[in-house]
């Protein structure tokens, strides 16, 4: 026999114990109110309307698929959305229930029995949406450590692309090298070390710059880093000393992001990485946990300011290049002097 509920401000009412049982007992559809009342959510109603699984009455007035949807629009910000992915996930086997509106996310895992493990929270967005990592990283930190946070994209077709996001720790097994110093020179885009030996040795202990015929040519990161740990003397190309100061206004100039990302890679370099430049794949460092000869980089590391939004469609295309080539993509968070690293992952519930 099919469901019955009553449409009661935006709520619909179960009271048959025998409904309540096959929703609540078997589905996890639903609010237990007291001993024969059961609440379902609009969102829950319309699932189980296109189902066809219940009948919606109001006042003895059957309430229709379409009745009901504009109701439910009516009541919740981004309804479509938010329907989709609730039907997408139920239909994967996936018990999800609605979070309260108060709450930041948008439906979390229920748990059948006690504990948290598999435990998850997914938040909804439209491709039209922006992706904020600082709204990103409050996500992040309103979970509990063994719940797991979710977003789940919708695209205009209504398809749907989901995202597992972490915080992510990461830690090479490389040891910082002492070097004696080297003498540099600089051209209009990059430093160039003459001394084979000396190149020979920085490149091949933590692979700094890249050969160039006998010598070795170092971008404006590594030239940074490197005078920082008065491991390097810089001229011109008319031997003119070039003080620290006098180089990083070249620096700036030529790359305004400089002063980030030389942060971003010193941060790296005290982990134990190996960072070089992710130009190729459209990121500002590829990084490599061990030694570029033994392995290839694991990890694309991605820049992002405190305040900085950008279009889904970008931030897809960053995550499906990296998984392309079983590479993960990493946002680097820069604020002032703190940097944390939030972890994307394609997922399939």
């Amino acid at each position: 026999m099919m469901i019955t509920g009553e449409l009661e401000k935006n709520k619909i009412i179960v009271t048959k114990s025998k409904d309540i049982g096959r929703l609540y007992n078997k589905s996890h559809i639903g609010e237990i109110l007291s001993a024969n009342i059961l609440e379902l959510n609009l969102i829950e109603s319309v699932f189980l309307l296109d189902e066809r699984k219940i009948k919606i009455f109001h006042k003895k007035k059957e309430v229709d698929f379409e009745g009901l949807v504009k109701i439910a629009s009516k009541d919740f910000k981004d309804f479509e959305i938010k329907y989709l992915v609730f039907k997408d996930l139920r239909k994967r086997g996936q018990i999800v229930k609605l979070c309260k509106k108060e709450e930041s996310f948008d439906f979390y895992k229920f748990q059948t029995e006690e504990g948290n493990e598999g435990k998850f929270f997914v938040c909804v967005f439209s491709e039209r949406d922006l992706f904020d990592i600082e709204k990103t990283r409050s996500l992040l930190e309103n979970i509990s450590e063994n719940c797991q946070l979710w977003f789940a994209i919708v695209d205009d077709e209504g398809d749907i692309t989901y995202y597992s996001v972490s915080f992510a720790d990461l830690k090479g097994k490389n040891k910082s090298k002492n070097f004696k110093e080297i003498k540099g020179v600089f051209l209009e885009e990059r430093v160039l070390v003459f001394d084979e030996k000396k190149s020979e040795d920085l490149f091949k202990k933590e692979f700094f710059g890249k050969p160039f015929g006998p010598a070795l040519q170092l971008s404006f990161v590594e030239v940074l880093y490197l005078l920082e740990k008065n491991y390097i003397s810089l001229k011109d190309i008319n031997g003119k000393k070039l003080s620290k100061d006098k180089f990083l206004k070249i620096a700036k100039k030529a790359q305004p992001d400089i002063i980030s990302k030389l942060k971003v890679f010193k941060d790296l370099k005290e982990k134990g990485l190996i960072v070089k430049t992710g130009f190729k794949f459209g990121t500002h460092f590829r990084v490599y946990t061990s030694h570029p000869d033994k392995i290839h980089a694991e990890y694309l590391v991605h820049i992002l300011k405190k305040d900085s939004a950008t279009v889904w469609a970008e931030f897809s295309r960053a995550v499906r290049l990296a998984h392309s080539v079983n590479k993960e993509i990493v946002f680097a968070r820069v604020f002032n002097n703190n940097i944390e690293y939030i972890n994307f992952g394609r997922l399939r519930p």
